[in-house]
């Protein structure tokens, strides 16, 4: 089999409900596994495309497809996936950039990745020392602002992929008019339209209850997570386990429904100095705008 669609992202903007139309479609084959993070992560990369391949049930469709919203922001995923498969299809939806930045940041003083004590404003000023440090992981969960800078780092992947390569829409879109855009998304994917059953909201705004086993479970260097990752490297176990879905069950266990706190005056005006400029150019380029 070959991976031949592929969701980067925005996290915090809509994926997971995205996710969930495209399964819909009687002609995709998605990963058994709503997040693939084959590309981004670089020990899953490390053990080569059988590792990737595992998640798929050997079916016939026409086309094999996954997301990893860790990846828009990946400044290496976009050369391994033209390495790859140069001719995938990639799909971006978008979020307001103040709105995802709010909601990342919500997102990881909840999870436990950044104290509560630390205001939004000045998380930003911690971010470039994060970016250094290489981890992906880290940085989707510490770089709220840097992640919704969507020119940026869809340039990036624009000297790998041609621009019709990619299908970019919006959480607004998604929302407003599902059936629409899925009209155009699967157009774009080469399929024939379907009649799709909306939704209720995916993914609502959520904490985790208990902050130390949700750490444990998402940091790969965790002694303990090292050694039970050891007979993990056998695949059928691996399979096993992963199909089963037993870590996505925890995690679920462990949320709780939370709101958001919404933007202050000071922080709207902070993020409309931060994106102006960025958010110019996506217009000019992409055609994107969230007015």
């Amino acid at each position: 089999m070959q991976l031949n669609h592929i969701i980067i992202g925005a996290g915090r903007s809509g994926t997971t409900s995205l996710v969930a139309y495209l399964q819909q479609h009687p002609k995709i084959n998605f990963s058994s596994i709503k997040e693939v993070s084959y590309f981004s992560v670089k020990d899953h990369y490390n053990r080569g495309p059988k590792f990737l391949h595992s998640f798929f049930n050997e079916k016939d469709r026409a086309l094999n497809a996954t997301s990893d919203t860790y990846l828009l922001m990946d400044k290496d995923a976009p050369k391994r996936i033209a390495e790859y498969n140069p001719d995938m299809k990639i799909t971006v939806i978008l979020r307001e950039p103040s709105e995802r930045t709010n909601s990342n940041y919500n997102f990881s003083v909840n999870h436990g990745y950044i104290n509560k004590s630390l205001p939004l404003i000045e998380s930003q000023q911690l971010e470039e020392g994060v970016l250094k440090n290489g981890d992906i992981i880290k940085q989707n969960n510490h770089c709220n602002f840097h992640g919704s800078l969507y020119h940026l780092h869809l340039t990036n992947w624009l000297k790998h992929f041609k621009r019709e390569q990619f299908f970019i829409c919006t959480t607004n879109q998604l929302k407003n008019n599902p059936q629409e855009l899925m009209n155009l998304y699967v157009d774009f994917l080469g399929l024939d339209k379907i009649e799709i059953k909306e939704l209720t909201a995916q993914n609502k705004a959520a904490g985790v209850k208990n902050k130390s086993l949700n750490k444990f479970l998402v940091n790969r260097e965790h002694p303990i997570r090292k050694l039970i990752s050891k007979p993990l490297q056998i695949s059928f176990l691996r399979n096993i386990i992963l199909n089963s879905n037993v870590v996505e069950k925890i995690k679920s266990s462990n949320k709780e429904q939370l709101i958001y706190s919404e933007l202050t005056d000071e922080e709207k005006t902070f993020c409309n100095d931060y994106f102006k400029d960025d958010l110019v150019k996506l217009k000019e380029d992409f055609g994107v705008a969230f007015d």
